[in-house]
């Protein structure tokens, strides 16, 4: 069965499973009218969800995250926990994938993230960073 019909069966955009370096690893995306919906997960349930607002609105003058240690410009963000744990692990993780990750490029304001992973750690978020540029984005 192809994703795109497995996908209408959900009701999602994109629902797949994926091996992050040797663990399964569950992910949701979908896009609404106003906002995006991105669930990751490992625990085999419901993450703990964020609410991410960008503080300056997209556009091309604004400079966006750098991947170079000396000149890092992270993108700013406000983060608000909707649902379950808040630590501030998974939100050093959260903006790590949004700096590292097409995510920055949200067309909307705000989207909402999921991400309950074992181990947040620089090899996993990479992985995982990877599969949603590859597959989601």
């Amino acid at each position: 069965m192809s994703e795109e019909s497995k996908s209408n069966e959900t009701g999602f955009d994109k629902q797949f499973a994926a091996d992050v370096n040797g663990i399964k690893t569950e992910f949701v995306f979908h896009r609404f009218a106003n906002k995006w919906l991105l669930l990751i997960t490992q625990l085999g349930k419901i993450p703990g969800v964020y609410r991410i607002r960008f503080d300056i609105k997209i556009n091309e003058r604004v400079v966006g995250p750098i991947d170079n240690p000396e000149f890092h410009v992270s993108v700013p963000l406000t983060m608000n926990c909707c649902l379950g744990l808040d630590s501030d692990e998974t939100r050093s993780g959260i903006q790590f994938l949004v700096n590292r990750t097409a995510l920055n490029k949200c067309p909307n304001d705000e989207f909402v993230i999921g991400l309950g992973i074992n181990q947040i750690d620089g090899v996993n978020l990479r992985a995982i960073a990877k599969i949603l540029d590859e597959v989601i984005l």
